[in-house]
């Protein structure tokens, strides 16, 4: 698929909290933020962010309606203090390296990561980047959806979840756990509520969005993005629960 990069995409700035970067001539999209020390990874990130606001873009057939905050953490500690308190979550797992919202990304340097996080290699660019890519799809979701950081949005992680696997091309990992796999050993959710649970999870999920689109069509699946449960979500797909699970398991096998 072709993908094209619009500039200006970045404005880089170093800074120590709370020094705000320069203003800039002309508004950016992402303003990507780090202590000094992280000066290098925020060079070899910044092209990577480039490619990642680019897939999204491509994706969704339209541009981030808003501009976005990307912050570099520079360990486990700051990262999970980054998160506010109503949102409970505590000290994150290991696995856990970055999160996205409507107005921000937050990430934990992939300097750190073969210290302080699992299952992720900060020297796999392509699996860097569709991480990135991954988070900026729930940026791009929250910036369409009635609750920003989502806090309102209740029953359809799935949806989220997977339209972030499927959009950022992370389905296409051979690291990923796969829908057939899950079919073939009994492993398949028999309801949505349970498609975002277990190893299964980000294969089964991105399945299933990428089934819906197949079947609604991009432009209608960008209406789901305004969503934020199951009785406003399936209406939009146009299925009933039973109809995607057994479309979605059909099209699954038949690849």
């Amino acid at each position: 698929m072709q993908v094209r990069l619009l500039a200006p995409v970045l404005v880089l700035a170093a800074c120590r909290a709370p020094v705000e970067a320069p203003a800039a001539p002309a508004p950016e999209l992402v303003r990507l933020a780090w202590q000094p020390l992280d000066d290098a990874e925020a060079a070899r990130l910044a092209p990577l962010v480039r490619a990642a606001v680019a897939r999204v873009e491509a994706f969704f057939g339209a541009p981030f309606p808003h501009p976005l905050t990307l912050t570099i953490h520079p360990d486990r500690a700051a990262f999970d203090a980054s998160f506010p308190a109503e949102w409970g979550l505590g000290r994150t797992e290991c696995w856990m390296v970055a999160s996205g919202v409507a107005d921000e990304v937050r990430l934990l340097s992939p300097r750190v990561w073969k210290t302080e996080a699992c299952e992720h290699d900060p020297a796999d660019e392509r699996h860097v980047e569709r991480l990135l890519a991954h988070e900026l799809v729930h940026v791009y979701h929250g910036q369409h959806n009635p609750s920003p950081d989502f806090v309102d949005v209740t029953g359809i992680d799935w949806f989220a979840e997977g339209l972030a696997t499927f959009a950022s091309g992370q389905l296409a990992d051979p690291e990923l756990a796969p829908a057939r796999e899950a079919i073939a050993t009994g492993a398949a959710p028999a309801t949505l509520a349970r498609a975002w649970t277990g190893k299964y999870r980000y294969g089964v999920s991105g399945s299933l969005v990428a089934f819906v689109d197949g079947e609604i069509g991009r432009a209608r699946l960008r209406g789901c993005l305004e969503a934020t449960c199951p009785e406003e979500l399936l209406p939009l797909v146009g299925l009933t629960e039973e109809e995607l699970l057994a479309g979605w398991r059909a099209a699954v096998l038949a690849e």
